[in-house]
């Protein structure tokens, strides 16, 4: 007899944010992960941000450019390891086909859509559940040092003016005004976007209140669980065979982010995901009232720079890699040169020894949007390749497949993200 309960393959933000999602509809799940706690991947140091201004894919012809000039360049924000080139090749195709203008603003707005979705279930849940996360609601500022790519933004944000992206453009005074810590690049700064509905806050603080309140709300979380592979019979889902027992089952969500694609390829799917590799450093701040307090994003040096309540995190880069865990210094050290590019007075108090580095793979699809919804095998769910934009969408994407899957009306227009699209 199968068991009438849903296994969710993946306790990162979208797993856990899927089983809470699934809870509130009154289904029974079970959420296995392969590591020894939650959150240990992806979703563990990422940037911090909630960015419903970042909604664009990384597929412009401008970052193709950029993918296609990084091959052998260490320093470069996006970077193409000649080694990854091979298992590339067929998702990159994809991928320039998805630039062209109609799809790329396509995509845009269906990001848009789901993100904003999703900041709003998020911030409803902070409120209704009381959690706190290192949670900040004074929006992000993106700082430009070039006027043509200042012109360029704006224009790009004028087409887009009608989904309800609000904000506001400053100049390097105005900025200043608002963030004081930045008086020092003042002059290198031509322009800055302020995105005051965006919000930051620590991904993985989020994932240990949201592990606390799924097993609260009876849902069973199994951490050291690798899983072995799936079971199906004639094209419907009968299990999940692990490396500790074979779990009867005809509800399996797949949620492992970029290892989703390898977990479904033996029963005929392909995802056509890529892990992009991303870094950050976290390092310990003293509490003072001098620390930076607004969340900045470094147009030209594709970084992002997050202030938590004692702590700041440096993250970004995207390096086509594959799966390479190797944590390299050239790419640390990138970050920490920004971090002192732009507040050169205080990061110069910073213990740069003791700060704590990560690297982690985002799940990125070839058109830019995440796949979220039923497969050709019944019972099978998939939720993954938000690439960039996890955290954020995160909540939102939980709630429309919990909603898919118990055959309710969905809040937004769940087509975009279908999975056999």
């Amino acid at each position: 007899m199968i068991k009438k309960q849903t296994i969710i393959i993946g306790g990162g933000l979208q797993g856990l944010a899927t089983a809470n999602a699934l809870l509130d509809r009154g289904e029974d799940v079970l959420v296995l992960e392969r590591r020894n706690g939650t959150a240990l991947e992806t979703s563990f140091a990422n940037a911090g941000m909630i960015t419903p201004s970042q909604s664009s894919p990384w597929n412009s012809p401008k970052d193709i450019f950029k993918m296609i000039s990084s091959i052998g360049k260490e320093d470069s924000a996006m970077l193409v390891r000649m080694k990854a080139v091979p298992g590339l090749l067929g998702w990159a195709v994809r991928f320039i086909l998805n630039s062209s203008s109609k799809r790329f603003t396509a995509a845009t707005i269906d990001n848009f859509n789901l993100c904003s979705y999703s900041r709003d279930l998020t911030a409803s849940f902070r409120e209704t559940e009381e959690i706190n996360y290192d949670e900040s609601t004074l929006g992000t500022a993106k700082i430009f040092r070039n006027q043509k790519s200042f012109e360029e933004s704006l224009i790009s944000l004028d087409k887009f003016k009608e989904l309800g992206i609000n904000y506001q453009a400053l100049d390097s005074n105005s900025l200043t005004s608002l963030e004081p810590q930045l008086k020092q690049l003042s002059s290198q700064i031509i322009g800055a976007l302020l995105f005051e509905e965006d919000e930051t806050g620590d991904a993985y603080l989020f994932c240990k209140e949201l592990e606390r309140i799924v097993r609260n709300k009876g849902g069973r979380i199994h951490t050291s669980t690798e899983i072995i592979g799936l079971q199906s019979h004639k094209m419907k889902i009968t299990g999940v065979k692990t490396s500790r027992v074979d779990i009867q089952t005809n509800k399996v969500v797949i949620a492992a982010g970029s290892w989703s694609r390898h977990l479904v390829e033996s029963l005929g799917l392909n995802l056509h995901i890529r892990p992009v590799k991303g870094y950050s450093i976290t390092l310990d701040l003293d509490g003072s009232n001098a620390s930076p307090k607004l969340a900045i994003v470094d147009e030209d040096l594709h970084t992002a720079i997050t202030p938590f309540k004692n702590r700041i995190r440096v993250a970004g880069t995207a390096e086509f890699a594959g799966f390479d865990e190797e944590i390299r210094d050239s790419r640390i050290l990138n970050l920490i040169g920004t971090l002192k590019n732009v507040y050169p007075d205080f990061s110069s108090n910073l213990n740069y020894d003791e700060g704590h580095i990560w690297s982690g793979f985002r799940p990125m699809s070839s058109d830019g949007k995440p796949y979220i919804g039923k497969t050709k095998i019944e019972g099978l769910f998939i939720n993954t390749g938000q690439g960039h934009l996890g955290w954020t969408m995160a909540m939102g994407s939980a709630s429309l497949l919990a909603d898919i899957m118990t055959n309710q009306k969905t809040a937004i227009d769940s087509m975009p993200f279908n999975v056999l699209r």
